[in-house]
This record gives structure tokens, sequence and C-alpha cells, in this order.
């Protein structure tokens, strides 16, 4: 294909290690997966045989008609090959149909660097829809910033939605280093338009945007005439002063820009000329740290801005004695939620507290149903849940969710599977997943715990292969992320875990994590006389993993950290 050279997959100093042996107890009781199906044909003696290029091969139509539409189609869809014995398959590899027939009789698909790309494209020939994904998955991991592009133009020609989206992801939170990128000067107008009307484009001011527009364009004459269109999609309001100004000067140099910026100086575009660009947002993603000892008067929370690296003092928690508590952001608030407090004894409480990022203050949230510690908290569009955790008495599997703004409190929904505390959550699309904790017998719980909002519905998706207690998740670019003694990541679709061999995490327990613009930062406390805290910073598209001491003045011990998402 035309995008293959763009899509090469170069070794990174990020090791990620599938756990392909790895048995997992969930397929012991899926009566009705493909696995089943396929492996429930009532005849899986062969009773017919496909040639590619002059090899033979002995298959059962039934099996293959399970897993493949187009097998389907072919043996009983009621065409000159239904009736054959013997069909005769044209414009496919063989190498490739050879694994794939393979896979066909064991469900295991054995991928790597140099096979993804063929085995991904015969699948997709093919419909075999479950090694399709397969394929997509393996290369979302493998996605880079030196790739990125080049795979969004492959995921697109073969029409792999989530292998796009995926790469898209980092092209537009990368946006600053991408446009160095040769790849960049080949996208179409198309695909430059669509990258700067995004919301998402993670820049700090629209300098990057028109800095792109410029290069794009003067890299090939023929271009000029779309440089209107594409400028049309730079907000002049968001243009640095300095920007402008060299701008200005290079209009009046040899520079193969200032054709261009002499056009837009003798033309602006329209909505400029009235002091208003195309009416569009910017998300800015930052994040919030809350931190302090339990016996002070107050908890600390300190705001950080990545772009330029500053950590902003915000008004405090004035709750003394305050712990266990949890965590979560919802649109632009922090809430704090239940906890384990002391007045003369310890008791569970059902406070909910909320920081207010618009007017820096603290206020007072609707109470809990049911008092609770030990808990998980997260929001997801505008509806906060608090998920299982202690009370006085035990474990409680309970779910409560309060929609902000509204005026019906808190309303329990569907339990938990599992009651568990101590464990770890994070939001993955319209899902919400609970990973590990402890149970009720004060033992390590292992599942991943899935709830479906619009079903109200829970489940058991997966076992993790390393089950903790005490584990940070968060989610990154459509898997999960899971931290605590190992780094590792869960694609859910395919129930794949996979290692993430880093130093950095490798035996080191977090106090918090959470994802900020296509990074992950994990907050901890690093003990020597005494505690400090400590940050990781972690970019699996630019093989970083950095580990920054005395990065944060947030006083120990650190009690969790969030991202906000705002719009400016």
């Amino acid at each position: 294909m035309a995008c293959r050279a763009n899509t090469e997959l170069k070794p990174q100093s990020f090791k990620f290690t599938v756990l392909s042996e790895q048995i997992n107890k969930l397929e012991e009781d899926k009566s009705a997966s493909h696995v089943t199906d396929s492996d429930s044909a009532p005849d899986a003696v062969p009773d017919a045989i496909l040639r590619v290029e002059g090899e033979s091969f002995y298959v059962n139509r039934q099996r293959l008609a399970l897993q493949s539409p187009y097998f389907r189609a072919l043996f009983f869809g009621g065409g000159l090959e239904s009736s054959k014995k013997r069909v005769e398959i044209k414009g496919v590899s063989l190498q490739h149909f050879r694994v794939l027939m393979e896979y066909s009789k064991t469900l295991s698909l054995a991928l790597d660097r140099e096979n993804v790309l063929g085995i991904l494209e015969t699948a997709d020939f093919l419909q075999l829809e479950r090694a399709r994904l397969l394929c997509c998955k393996f290369l979302e991991r493998e996605l880079h910033l030196s790739n990125c592009l080049g795979m969004m133009a492959y995921a697109w020609q073969l029409g792999c939605t989530q292998l796009y989206a995926a790469a898209r992801q980092v092209v537009l939170t990368h946006f600053s280093a991408i446009v160095a990128e040769e790849d960049f000067m080949s996208l179409s107008k198309e695909s430059v338009a669509d990258l700067l009307a995004c919301d998402d484009l993670a820049i700090f001011k629209d300098d990057l945007a028109l800095e792109a527009t410029l290069r794009w364009v003067s890299f090939d004459p023929k271009r000029e005439e779309y440089f209107q269109e594409l400028v049309e999609l730079v907000r002049p309001e968001s243009l640095s002063v300095p920007f402008v100004t060299e701008l200005l000067i290079k209009m009046k140099s040899s520079d193969p820009v200032a054709k261009l910026i002499c056009k837009l100086d003798e033309h602006f575009p329209a909505s400029w000329s009235i002091g208003r660009s195309v009416k569009r947002i910017r998300a800015r993603e930052t994040l919030f740290v809350l931190g302090g000892p339990h016996d002070q008067e107050q908890q600390s929370l300190y705001q950080f801005h990545p772009h330029s690296g500053r950590w902003q003092s915000c008004a405090p928690l004035q709750r003394k004695n305050l712990t266990q508590y949890s965590v979560a952001a919802v649109g632009d608030k922090v809430i704090v939620t239940g906890g384990y407090f002391r007045d003369v004894l310890w008791f569970s409480v059902d406070w909910v507290r909320i920081y207010e990022c618009g007017n820096q203050r603290w206020v007072d949230g609707p109470a809990l149903q049911k008092s609770r510690h030990s808990h998980c908290s997260i929001g997801l569009d505008s509806v906060l849940y608090v998920l299982g955790g202690s009370m006085d008495e035990g474990l409680v599997a309970n779910v409560e969710r309060l929609v902000l703004g509204s005026e019906e409190g808190w309303v329990e929904v569907s339990p938990l599977v599992r009651a568990v505390e101590r464990a770890a959550t994070a939001a993955l699309g319209s899902c919400i997943y609970v990973a590990c904790g402890l149970d009720e017998n004060g033992e390590v719980y292992g599942g991943i715990q899935r709830y479906m909002v619009k079903e109200d519905h829970w489940d058991v998706v997966s076992y993790s292969p390393f089950p903790r207690y005490d584990l940070v998740a968060t989610e990154l670019n459509g898997a999960l992320y899971l931290f605590g003694g190992l780094a590792l990541r869960f694609d859910v679709e395919t129930d794949e875990w996979t290692v993430l061999e880093e130093e950095s995490l490798d035996r080191k327990f977090f106090c918090g994590c959470t994802t900020v613009t296509g990074q992950i930062y994990l907050v901890s406390e690093r003990k020597s006389n005494k505690a400090f805290p400590n940050m990781v910073l972690m970019d699996p598209y630019i093989d970083t993993c950095i580990e920054v001491d005395d990065a944060i003045p947030c006083p120990v011990p650190l009690r969790g950290c969030v991202t906000m998402r705002m719009f400016l």
C-alpha cells in the first residue's frame, strides 16, 4: 500500500511484553463467545480444501463460516463455490494465509513487527474480524511519534476506525513535535484541516497552528490555493505578540513563507477582518494534587499547568483528622467524598466537599447515602460515581451517583459484582472500571469489574495476572493502565495484558495517577530520612519515563491527583 513505508515499527526503549500464555479465568465462563462458537462446530472434520498459490489447506466449512462473513458467503451463499470441495483463493499472501488458517483452529495469533501488517491486510480481505482486531490492538501498542501519521493514513485506508482514532489522538496531543516530522508535509489538505479544527489540539497558543499552516502550504507551490481555507481555522486572538512581530519581520526577508505572510496581510480571512475567528474552543487539561498530614487544620491543593510547568497554590481543604477519602474531578470541580474521621474514635463519614475552580473556594456538597472510606470515586461527563469501600460495619458493594447541578441528590445504582476496598478505578468510553482491591475476607481480589452506565449493569471482564490492592489506574488512548508493583496495560476488547518493562515503574507504588494531554503523571512519596513528594512522567509515544524529585510543592502524604478538562 502507498502508506506502508510510513508505518515502520521502530524499536522503542519502552518494552511491552504481552502475556499471551496467560489463561484468563473469564475465558472458562464464556459460553457464547467467538472461541466457543468456533470450537463447537458440530463437525470439525475437514470437509473442504482451500488452495492458495498451489498449497492446499484442509478446512472445516462451518468452523470458518462462524468466524468470517467471507467464508460464510463462500461456503453457504449459494454461489458456484458452495458446491465445490476444492476452492481457489486468489489475492492473498500464502505466508499470511497459512498463519490465519492456523489461527482459525487454535485462536492463537503470533504477531510481531515483521508480520503484523501483512496479516492485518489478509485478515481484512478474509473478513476475519477477531484476527483483524488483534492486529489493530498490536499496532496501537506500537504507536509512536515516528509512525503515528503514517499509521493514521494506513488505518483510514483499511477502515480500522479505532486504530485511526488512536493514531490521530497521538498526533493531536503531540502536535508541536509532529509538525517538525517529514510525514507532516505529506498529509492531505483535508487531514491538516481536520487537525487544526479539532478542539483537542494540544497547543498553548495558536502560533503553532499558523506556523504549521505556513510550513505545510509553502512545501508545495500548488498548495497556495488552500492557504486561505486553512488559515480560517487559526484563532487570531490566540496569536502571541512576539510571534506576530516575527511574521512581520519575515515579510521583508527571503524566507519561503514571506509570500504567504504578504498574502495574509493583503487579504485577511473574513473571520479575522471583523475581529472574530470561527467560533471554536480549545480543550486544555490541567492537573490537581491534594495532600498533607491529616492532623493539621488544612490539607493543601495545588494545580499544575503542564504547558508551562508551573505549580499554583489553591484554596486548601479545611478538614482536620480526615483521611482515607477519595478525590475525583467533574467538570471544573475537584470533589472529595467520604473518608475516615477521628473525633474521639475513628469512624466513616458521608461528607462531600467540592472545590469550585472558577470561584477558587470549597463548598459543601450533598451528603452520601452511605458513609464510607477506602472507596473509589470517578467523574464521567457531569456525573460523579462513588464505588464500594468500607463502612464501619464492613465492606459495601454499594454504588451511588450524583448529577452535578441537579436537585436529584445521590441516587443508588447497581452494586459492584464484588465488594472491594482500596481498589483502583478509571473510565474508558461510557464504562467505569474497578480494578482489584481487597475483598470482605481481606484477600486480594483480581477481577476487573466493569460498569456499563447506559445499561446500569456490572460484569467482570478479566482478571489481572498480577492482582494487588492499593493500585492506581488511568486511561490512555483507549487502554487501561494499572500501576503498583508492576506497570500493566490492559486492552479490554481483546483481553490482552501487557507488562510495561520500565525501571522507573518496577517495584514501585503510587499515591495517584492521571492522564494529562496524552501523558501519564504518577505521584508518590520518596522516603529517605523523611518523606517527600515525587512525580513520574510517562509518555510511551516518545519513549519517556522520567522521575522528577522535588517537583511537587504539595506536602505529604499525597491523597490523590486528578485531571480537570477546561474549555477556553
